[in-house]
């Protein structure tokens, strides 16, 4: 990502359906009905059969490597080949080829199409989550902002090419998008009562709450099991 973006990984089990789910992010939230809507209709674009002998092949691909790895004698352990495969040794590509290679049309959108922006946006949504990458804390960006940023950005950051399945998470964390007011944002829009309470009781001063409501996180694709 670029330096005013974080992006975090989670080395755990995942679970995942392929391709995830749309699940709620936060108790109580409401997803967003067009977001809901555009995701369905972005899913629909995929063919799951194809992807997931995509997958079977990148799978197998990267278990050759780490085994080369464990064979060489680099570290005994496997889970230690793993993890520094998956960090040191895993080709590098962006998440704009991971898209493209598994068949996802990013064709510009027709401007005559009100809700064409939304429904590329959605579509890469739905590609990275076949490659168990998902995005969290985007409610403090209207949808024009969440496009651009997408595609100015987060698909052209170099990363490492894993395949879903390979039990790795990947969150793209939205919140520290932009390099001015983080820390205001983040209070903002989604820091928990308790750390807004705590920030007050040192003496930061702590802006209004602000909600999207219904929510776009809310509406896009969650692991199976965390």
């Amino acid at each position: 990502m670029v330096a005013s973006m974080e992006s975090m990984v989670l080395h755990e089990p995942s679970g995942a359906s392929e391709g995830g789910w749309l699940g709620a992010e936060g108790t109580g939230r409401t997803p967003d009905s067009a977001w809901v809507m555009a995701l369905e209709w972005a899913n629909r674009q995929l063919d799951p059969a194809s992807i997931a002998r995509h997958m079977q092949s990148k799978r197998s691909a990267r278990e050759q490597a780490i085994n080369e790895l464990v064979s060489a004698g680099t570290h005994g352990d496997r889970m230690v080949c793993t993890i520094m495969h998956d960090a040191e040794h895993a080709p590098l590509t962006t998440n704009l080829a991971q898209v493209l290679s598994i068949g996802v049309d990013l064709a510009p959108h027709d401007p005559g199409c009100p809700h064409g922006r939304m429904r590329r946006t959605a579509l890469v949504i739905a590609g990275l989550a076949w490659h168990d990458i998902y995005f969290s804390s985007t409610d403090h960006l209207d949808d024009d902002a969440f496009h651009d940023l997408l595609f100015t950005a987060v698909l052209q950051d170099p990363v490492r090419d894993l395949p879903g399945g390979a039990l790795v998470h990947e969150w793209v964390d939205l919140a520290t998008a932009g390099g001015e007011g983080l820390r205001e944002r983040w209070l903002s829009w989604y820091a928990s009562d308790g750390e807004r309470a705590d920030a007050a009781a040192e003496g930061e001063p702590v802006p209004p709450r602000c909600r999207r409501d219904p929510s776009r996180d809310a509406a896009l694709p969650r692991p199976s099991k965390p």
